[in-house]
């Protein structure tokens, strides 16, 4: 060897020594990375050591990757993928997806629904005289019983009963009609 010039083994050495380095501060982040896309948290080690096996393989070869970090990036999502596919997991579809998602608040056409029966509720309400439409509300809305109506309205308590009776079936009965499915 000619002098000035240094061993081309020494200096492929030093430089799979500063790629490992520099992957060795990369690990808390790849380790993170495989646990977020691997359908099995308990693998996370071992596709991380996978990782770093092939890589290894791959130095020894030769052949230096420009982006060393990038590459093992490649590699980790390459055995995760390999893994699902061996495993031969399906993916959910969009559809099973949707079931299995709840959501406290009725769907969009249930909404609707709710507010036209309101509306019709509240039209049927306003149309009944004055002193029905004020028993339902204290009944139903405040809640006061039959007795506490009747002496708030100067009527008796089989009074109110009756006319309650009366305008929550008429009521009932003109929702029913217009709530019927339509052929």
């Amino acid at each position: 060897m000619t002098a000035g010039y240094g061993d081309p083994m020494e200096k492929l050495t030093a430089e799979r020594e500063r790629i490992i380095e520099e992957l060795a501060s990369e690990k808390p982040r790849l380790m993170n990375y495989i646990r977020r896309r691997a359908r099995n948290v308990s693998e996370t080690e071992d596709i991380y050591q996978e990782a770093m096996a092939r890589l290894a393989r791959q130095l020894q070869t030769g052949e230096l990757p420009a982006n060393p970090a990038g590459y093992l990036y490649r590699i980790a999502t390459n055995i995760i993928n390999d893994n699902m596919r061996r495993r031969q997991e399906p993916m959910e579809s969009v559809d099973e997806l949707a079931d299995s998602l709840s959501c406290e608040q009725p769907q969009p056409d249930q909404q609707l629904n709710d507010q036209q029966c309101l509306a019709l509720f509240v039209k049927q309400l306003n149309e009944l005289p004055t002193t029905t439409r004020n028993i339902i509300i204290m009944r139903k809305l405040d809640g006061k019983t039959n007795v506490e109506i009747a002496r708030h309205l100067g009527l008796s308590a089989k009074a109110v009963e009756k006319q309650l009776n009366r305008a929550l079936k008429a009521i009932e009965s003109k929702m029913a009609r217009y709530l019927e499915p339509r052929a």
